[in-house]
C-alpha cells in the first residue's frame, strides 16, 4: 500500500495529498531532488522533471484541456477578448491617495447609495430555504434573485444561459421554481471553466419529473466545460425561445467577458440578465467593458495626469476594501477599518455602474443595481439585473 506525502502545506493547511515515492516520505514534487524539476509551461500549478520535459508536454492533461473544445462549433478562441492593449501595472505610490479624492467626488456627484432590496419567493421559501440545515445564506441570496427575476416577468416563458456556474445550483433552483409555477420546460446552457464535483445536471430532469410527472427528456440542459472569452452562443440556444442570462457571484473580469459574449450573440434573443457580481478587485482594467465611462469621468473630476489604467488599478484596490476592510494584524481603529469599507463600496459602484449603462447602450435593456440581500448574508451583495 503507497504512503501519502509527507509536505505539509503552510497555505492550504494540510499535508500533500500526492502519493510518495516508493521508500521515500515525499512525491515527487516535493523530493529533496526537486531541484531536478521544472514548472510546466503549460500548467505552472505542477513541476516535470527537466530531462522528461518535452515528452511532458506533449501529453500533459493541461494540453487535453485547452484543445478539448477545438471541434465545436460555439468555441470561438478570444471571440469576447476586448482588443485593447492590457498595461503592465506599476505601484501607485502617491497616485493612491490621489485616487481616493476623485473616487470620493465621483460617488457624491454622480451616484445615491442604494437600498437594499431583497426579496423572498414563495417556493423557495417553503423547499429550500426550509431544507437547508444549518447555513441559510445562499439558500436567501438564490431566493432573493429567483423572485426578482419573477417579478420583472423574466422566470416564465424564459430559458437560461448560467454563467460561471459551478455545480449549477441557481439554474437548478430556477427549473424547481419555474416546473412548481406550471411554467414551460425551460432550456439551460451552463457554462463554466472548471471540472466541477456533485454537479446538479442530472437532478434537473428528476426535478421536473417530481413536480410536474413529465420528465421529457435529457436534452433540455448543455453544459460546456470553456472559459467564458472563447464561447459563442449562437449555436448553443434556440432561436425560437428567450434566454435571460443569470449567475451568482461571477467573478471579476468574468462579468465583463459574459456582458460581451451577450453582445456577440446576434441569433440568440436575450430578454433579460441578472448576475450577482463579485471580486472587483480581479477585474482586468484591458478587460473592462466600459473603459469609456471611466475616462468620461477621468475628465470631468480627474487632474489631468491620472490616467485610465493607474486609476482602474486604484479602483481595484480600493474594491477589496469593501470586503476585506479590516486588517487585524495591523491593530486599526474601528473607524479606520469603516472608512476603508466605505470607499471600497464607491469603488466598487464605479466598476459596476459602468457595466449597467454598457447593458442599456449595448444591449438594448433597462438595466439597474440592486442590493438584492442584505450585507449580513453576504458582503457582495451587488446584482446587474436587465430586463426588456
Amino acid at each position: 500500500m503507497m504512503s501519502k506525502c509527507g509536505f505539509y502545506l503552510e497555505q492550504k493547511r494540510r499535508y500533500c495529498g500526492m502519493s510518495a515515492r516508493e521508500g521515500a516520505g515525499f512525491c515527487l514534487e516535493h523530493s529533496s531532488d526537486a531541484s531536478d524539476r521544472v514548472p510546466c509551461p503549460l500548467d505552472r500549478s505542477h513541476t516535470v522533471a527537466k530531462a522528461n520535459l518535452k515528452r511532458h508536454v506533449k501529453k500533459c492533461n493541461k494540453l487535453k484541456q485547452n484543445h478539448q473544445n477545438d471541434q465545436e462549433e460555439w468555441y470561438k478562441p478570444g471571440l469576447n477578448s476586448s482588443s485593447r492593449t492590457k498595461v503592465r501595472e506599476t505601484s501607485l505610490g502617491d497616485s493612491l491617495d490621489e485616487c481616493v479624492a476623485v473616487v470620493e467626488k465621483i460617488y457624491r456627484a454622480e451616484f445615491e447609495r442604494l437600498a437594499p432590496d431583497q426579496r423572498e419567493n414563495e417556493f423557495m421559501e417553503r423547499t429550500r430555504c426550509q431544507d437547508v440545515v444549518s447555513s441559510k445564506k445562499h439558500a436567501i441570496q438564490q431566493s432573493s434573485l429567483i423572485q426578482h427575476l419573477q417579478e420583472r416577468g423574466l422566470l416564465l416563458d424564459s430559458s437560461f444561459v448560467e454563467f460561471g456556474c459551478g455545480r449549477a445550483e441557481l439554474s437548478r433552483y430556477i427549473n424547481q421554481t419555474v416546473a412548481d409555477s406550471k411554467g414551460d420546460k425551460p432550456r439551460y446552457v451552463l457554462i463554466d471553466r472548471a471540472s466541477n464535483r456533485m454537479k446538479f445536471d442530472s437532478k434537473f430532469r428528476d426535478d421536473w419529473t417530481d413536480l410536474r410527472e413529465d420528465p421529457g427528456d435529457h436534452s433540455f440542459t448543455k453544459r460546456c466545460r470553456v472559459d467564458i472569452r472563447d464561447i459563442w452562443l449562437d449555436p448553443l440556444t434556440d432561436s425560437e425561445r428567450q434566454y435571460v442570462a443569470v449567475s451568482k457571484h461571477l467573478c471579476g473580469v468574468a462579468t465583463d467577458l459574459a456582458l460581451r459574449a451577450l453582445e456577440n450573440s446576434a441569433g440568440m434573443k436575450l430578454r433579460g440578465v441578472c448576475v450577482a457580481m463579485c471580486c472587483r478587485h480581479v477585474c482586468d482594467s484591458s478587460q473592462y467593458v466600459n473603459p469609456e465611462f471611466v475616462e468620461r469621468l477621468l475628465r470631468a473630476y480627474a487632474p489631468e495626469e491620472v490616467s485610465y489604467e493607474v486609476f482602474f488599478q486604484a479602483l481595484r484596490k480600493m474594491c477589496s476594501w469593501a470586503t476585506c476592510g479590516s486588517r487585524p494584524e495591523a491593530n486599526e481603529e474601528e473607524a479606520v477599518v469603516k472608512r476603508r469599507e466605505e470607499l471600497g463600496l464607491m469603488a466598487r459602484r464605479i466598476v459596476d455602474e459602468g457595466r449597467v449603462r454598457w447593458v442599456r447602450e449595448k444591449l438594448g435593456l433597462k438595466a439597474e443595481l440592486v442590493k438584492y440581500v442584505e450585507k449580513e448574508i453576504s458582503l457582495e451583495n451587488t446584482a446587474l439585473i436587465a430586463s426588456e
